[in-house]
């Protein structure tokens, strides 16, 4: 059931629940009132199904954490770098030697087309 405003105009408001009415909508709309620091939900979601299920979900630290894992980041990177170097010097034999290409240029033969006849 939907409320209109013919509804709240025969429920009478007196002014000051009107006046109440207003503050609270105007509130709502002016996010700068709301002053107050955003608490870190998922934080502590994390650490409570953490704490509840004995560690099977979110076990590890550097997920929950609030920093970034820079040394697990880097020690990443220099792997991926070392692999990227093997399989450069392990494929790189394998490509071969560029072939030698005759560009001697070629005779044109140019074809004249025989003349259109009138119809």
């Amino acid at each position: 059931m939907s409320t209109t405003n013919h509804d709240v105009e025969k429920a009478g408001m007196d002014e000051a629940a009107e006046r109440r009415l207003k503050d609270l909508l105007r509130g709502a709309v002016d996010e700068s009132l709301n002053e107050e620091p955003v608490p870190d939900v998922l934080g502590g979601v994390q650490q409570k199904l953490r704490l509840r299920s004995g560690g099977k979900f979110y076990d590890d630290a550097w997920s929950t954490a609030r920093h970034a894992p820079v040394s697990t980041y880097l020690i990443t990177s220099l792997i991926m770098l070392a692999v990227l170097g093997i399989s450069y010097f392990v494929l790189q034999p394998l490509a071969g030697r560029p072939e030698p290409v005759r560009n001697q240029p070629t005779p044109v033969e140019v074809i004249v087309p025989a003349p259109r006849s009138a119809k």
